[in-house]
Formats: structure tokens, C-alpha cells, sequence
């Protein structure tokens, strides 16, 4: 009986393991994508070819009547003679298991192989032709070996012998991994200023690997910074954005670098906003497109306000400390009126499109308090800026040491200069503005306690 016992457990789980290692093999040889599907499939497919055999072989040795008697003659003299026999029972139904078992996983892995090597590529196809060879003529002698111990019975089992581990080598053939292009020698050729040769480099990568988002704008950037083919540049972009496999993000990076070689290479406003519009047309109703639209309206209007303002000497930053007071040094270019009336006109244009442009509005409060001497309009402007939401708390700093600046500076009023140099330490006490705010309201104590000993009492 314990033998017995024991033949059924062994049989029962070599049987469980080729059915387990089939459907292992199964998912290698099958895209992650329809795991689902082949889960889907196999159980039915393992209940109707391990199942009901196997559940057939079972009845058919359980001598259901006199007249239906076990299959198996070992069974069937055991039952008649009288003797215990489970135990033969148990032999005879691992033994169909067993053999039930090896030709299901032997077909399985067969229409497997063949299902697959259909749709393959004629070249990874000669290379798992090979490997079929290889491991066939490789183990053809143990699995004759197999058979001629075991006869037909374990005919299944040879050529699992075979089959498994054709199968387990099979998925790097039929699923070869892409090697991502590599453009080291592109980049090598491009130090060196062989720009014709950096581009067959790069066209050469991808020809192996067509969809490669960073190849093609390498391309356009060659052709655009080094080619001065903004046009060729352009339309490598655009066909690099119609493809099916760049995403959203890549689709916004692609154009903004358009749009940047539109205004950098050449000074054209309108080609970099049509770059931009694209974004906002094709990714409507998202964070990008949202960004796009900022940009745009932050754009000059023409090829010469974009001059202007690429050709424009620095604004001097007032600072709190010791030169508050004074007027800007010798060393620092001035504006003369009549650009300063032009940088003005072209701040007040960006905020008419955009009321929330930060960049315009604080640059129009600099030239009212530096070169109109207009400290009032500034620091309105300036009170703007602090009721805008989602502003940083350095920005916010800055701009109340530049109130408290002015008021002391332009406006020579130390009452509203101090009240803002206490809000600036009470609201941002961390900031390095707060330091120089400190500094500042010492000096002023200072000034209030010398005016008030030099005056004579009353």
C-alpha cells in the first residue's frame, strides 16, 4: 500500500510540473500585453485535454458493473481475485496521469512554437530554426533512450524532452530586445566640427531604431544650429510630432525647442508662436497647452520689439543697504527717455494680452521708479505683484524691499518705508531681504535719535 502511495504521489507531481512548466513557457512566449488572454485560454484548454481524460482513465479501471470492469488487467485480477485493489488502483490512475499529462504538454508546447514562429521576422526566424535543430538533434538520443525504456506510453515525455527546452531558449529569438540607438559618434564627430559625418551618424542609428524620439531632434537641432536649415529643422520636427509613438510630453518639448530656434536663430516672433499654437491645438484642455498659451502671450509682437528686448543694457536694482539713497553709480548704464518710453510701451502691450505676466509688470514698476522718477506708479505696480495668488515667497520679498526702497529713495517718505520694512521682517524674517530691512530700520533709529538730540527743546 505505502508503495503504492508513493508511486501516485511521484507520478502526480511530475505530471503537476509539466503542466506548471507549460504554462510558465507559455507567458515567456506571450507579450506581457495578453497574459490575461492566455490565462483565459489555458484553463479550458487544460480541463479539456488533462481533465476529462484523465477522469475517463479514472472510470474506466473503477469497474462501475459486473458487466463494465477495470481496463487495466492488474485491476481487473485484483478486483476478481478477492484482493485489495486501491493500491493497483492507485499505480494504474498516476501512470495515466503521467502519461496524460507529457502528450498534453507536448502538444501544447508544439502548436505553442509553431503559433508563434509564424509571425516572426524572416531573420530572428532562420535563428530559431536553428535553435529548433540545435536542441533537436542535441537530445534526440535521450529521448530515444526514454522511449525504448518506457514504449509509447512515454512517447509524450520524449518529446517533452525535446520541446522544453526549445521552448525555454525560444522567447530571446522570438522576442529579441531592441539595443536603444547610441549616438556617442555622432556627438564625437560634432565636437570636431564634422557636421556632414554627425549627421550620417546619427541617420544611421536611426535606421535601426525608426521611432527614436532623441535621434530625430538631434537631427532637427543639427540642421537648425549647425546647417542654418531652420526650414529642414522645421519639418523634421513636424514629422517627428505626427508620429504614432511620441507622446504628449515629447510633442511639447519638440516644439518649444522650434519655437526657441524661431527666436533665436532668426528673430522671428510669429514662426515661435505657430510652434507654440501647435501644442495648444493638438493637447487641448491640458497642463501643456496651458503653458504654451503663457508663453505666447509673453512673446514680442514683432521682429523689432524682439531686438529691443534681446539689445536692451540691464535696469540698475535698487538694494536696501548703505547706497539706498543714492542715485545709481557712474558704472551703471542708464536708459535714455526715449528707450525707456519704448521698454514701457512694450510692458504695457504684454499686459493688455496678459494681465498675470509677471516679467512685464515688474520690469514697467522698475522703469516708472529708475527712469520717469514716478515712485507712485512703480509701487503700484509693485502692489500688484503682492496680490497675485501662487507667488513665490522670495519674489514677494524682493518686492517689498523694492517698495520700502523707493519710498525711502524717491519718495523721501521714512514713515511708509519703515511700516514696510516691518511688514517685510514680520512676513519673511528668513529672507535675505529681512537683513538688509533690519540694517536699514537701525539706521534710521539712529537718524531719528541724532535728529532728536540735535534739535533744541521746546
Amino acid at each position: 500500500m505505502g508503495s503504492s502511495v508513493a508511486i501516485f504521489l511521484t507520478l502526480l507531481a511530475l505530471s503537476s510540473g509539466l503542466i506548471a512548466a507549460v504554462y510558465v513557457l507559455a507567458q515567456r512566449l506571450t507579450p506581457k500585453s495578453n497574459h490575461r488572454d492566455l490565462l483565459q485560454g489555458m484553463i479550458p484548454w487544460a480541463l479539456k485535454g488533462v481533465g476529462v481524460p484523465i477522469m475517463v482513465w479514472l472510470l474506466m479501471n473503477v469497474g462501475l458493473a459486473w458487466w463494465l470492469q477495470p481496463f487495466m488487467p492488474q485491476v481487473q485480477a485484483a478486483r476478481n481475485g478477492g484482493l485489495s485493489w486501491f493500491p493497483d488502483f492507485l499505480e494504474v490512475l498516476g501512470c495515466g496521469i503521467f502519461v496524460v499529462s507529457s502528450y498534453w504538454a507536448s502538444a501544447t508546447l508544439t502548436w505553442l512554437l509553431m503559433s508563434k514562429a509564424k509571425v516572426i521576422d524572416p531573420e530572428p526566424r532562420k535563428d530559431f530554426r536553428a535553435l529548433c535543430w540545435t536542441c533537436f538533434l542535441g537530445l534526440i538520443v535521450p529521448a530515444l533512450i526514454v522511449l525504448l525504456v518506457g514504449g509509447w506510453a512515454l512517447l509524450g515525455f520524449a518529446a517533452a524532452v525535446i520541446l522544453l527546452p526549445m521552448a525555454h531558449y525560444a522567447p530571446s529569438y522570438l522576442h529579441p530586445r531592441k539595443v536603444p540607438p547610441m549616438y556617442a559618434r555622432a556627438i564625437a564627430r560634432m565636437k570636431f566640427g564634422k557636421y556632414s559625418e554627425a549627421e550620417w551618424e546619427i541617420i544611421r542609428e536611426l535606421e535601426r531604431c525608426e521611432d527614436d524620439f532623441e535621434g530625430w531632434t538631434m537631427l532637427a537641432d543639427l540642421y537648425a544650429n549647425h546647417f542654418n536649415d531652420l526650414a529642414g529643422a522645421e519639418r523634421t520636427i513636424l514629422d517627428l510630432c505626427d508620429q504614432p509613438t511620441v507622446n504628449a510630453s515629447q510633442v511639447s518639448v519638440a516644439l518649444h525647442r522650434l519655437a526657441d530656434w524661431h527666436l533665436k536663430l532668426a528673430c522671428d516672433p510669429r514662426g515661435a508662436r505657430r510652434a507654440l499654437q501647435l501644442i495648444a491645438d493638438r493637447l487641448k484642455g491640458t497642463h501643456l497647452a496651458r503653458m504654451a498659451l503663457l508663453r505666447i502671450d509673453q512673446l514680442p509682437a514683432t521682429a523689432e520689439e524682439l531686438r529691443e528686448q534681446q539689445s536692451a543694457p540691464p535696469i540698475p536694482l535698487p538694494a536696501l543697504g548703505d547706497s539706498l539713497d543714492q542715485t545709481a553709480s557712474p558704472s551703471e548704464p542708464q536708459l535714455e527717455r526715449k528707450q525707456a518710453a519704448r521698454l514701457a510701451n512694450s510692458c504695457v502691450e504684454q499686459l493688455k494680452g496678459n494681465p498675470n505676466n509677471v516679467s512685464a509688470r515688474e520690469k514697467l514698476a522698475r522703469i516708472f521708479a529708475d527712469h520717469f522718477e514716478r515712485a507712485d506708479l512703480g509701487i503700484e505696480q509693485l502692489e500688484l505683484l503682492l496680490n497675485m495668488p501662487d507667488q513665490s515667497d522670495s519674489k514677494r520679498a524682493e518686492w517689498l524691499g523694492l517698495t520700502a526702497a523707493w519710498h525711502l529713495k524717491y519718495r523721501h517718505d521714512t514713515d511708509s518705508g519703515r511700516k514696510v520694512l516691518e511688514r517685510l521682517l514680520k512676513e519673511y524674517p528668513d529672507s535675505a531681504q529681512a537683513l538688509a530691512a533690519r540694517y536699514r530700520l537701525g539706521q534710521i533709529d539712529r537718524e531719528l535719535r541724532l535728529q532728536a538730540r540735535r534739535s533744541p527743546p521746546t
